[in-house]
């Protein structure tokens, strides 16, 4: 646990996976989620119409779906929810010692509230500090289940747009170049597929279930209750359970973490 002082409040925060609930990094994960494919502000406002142009080209059938969320991002910006801010709220332990326990979305909200006269930025910057401390940490700890090649291949991309407009730079620009540029970024922006969010398919219910099933595998397997499990002790159970399974000859995946 970490005390930071935010305005005139003493407020203690999460921020590692040895003290962290899962329970709470379970929900705090859903919240980046929702971030990452609804947003927040208007620079999100942007970016979604920027990745419905491109989608345009390369994938019309997805540019529905970005637009949806385009709306779903107006009505968080017009109704003052911010999921970026939710899941800062989501780590808060205690505030001037009285105990934050309640993490419904209703609370997060409430609690949302009382930072809003704080500076947008000092609290992203919190968040973001804490976020990486315990990827940090669980890439360290478990390699296996958080080293993702993916994130690899868009930053081979992105190393490559780099070089290409630096070239551009030094030795001059082209057609040529423009247009492997403007290609690459294309591919940047439409790495990934838009989210669903709503309906039977959404994201959101895909998530939760994907948690349950993980919970009564784990319990039905080492009889415990891992809703009460700190972060290191849920992924540290999970790796045991595979390592279980593969010395009882069983193929079978625990399933997804």
């Amino acid at each position: 646990m970490k005390t930071i002082k935010i305005g005139t409040m003493s407020v203690e925060i999460y921020d590692a996976i040895e003290e962290l609930p899962i329970t709470r990094f379970h929900k705090f994960n859903k919240m980046v989620l929702v971030d990452s494919g609804i947003g927040s502000d208007l620079s999100d406002f942007d970016n979604h119409i920027e990745r419905a142009i491109r989608f345009c080209r390369v994938n019309p059938e997805a540019t529905a779906t970005e637009l949806q969320n385009l709306r779903q991002n107006v009505y968080f910006i017009q109704s003052g929810i911010s999921p970026k801010m939710m899941a800062f709220c989501v780590l808060v332990k205690t505030i001037d010692g009285e105990p934050f326990d309640n993490i419904s979305d209703d609370s997060l909200q409430a609690l949302q509230k009382r930072f809003e006269d704080i500076p947008i930025n000092q609290l992203t910057a919190r968040l973001e500090a804490v976020k990486k401390k315990i990827d940090d940490e669980l890439h360290l700890y478990f390699p296996g289940q958080f080293d993702d090649a993916a994130v690899k291949e868009y930053y081979d991309h992105l190393r490559r747009r780099t070089l290409l407009m630096l070239e551009s730079v030094i030795a001059g620009d082209t057609d040529d170049k423009r247009k492997e540029i403007d290609a690459i970024t294309t591919a940047l922006i439409t790495y990934t597929k838009p989210m669903e969010f709503q309906g039977n398919k959404s994201i959101e219910i895909s998530y939760d279930k994907q948690f349950e099933e993980m919970c009564l595998i784990l319990s039905q397997n080492l009889h415990v209750n891992p809703k009460k499990f700190t972060v290191l002790e849920y992924y540290n159970a999970f790796e045991f359970l595979k390592k279980q399974l593969r010395q009882n000859g069983t193929n079978k995946a625990p399933i997804k973490r």
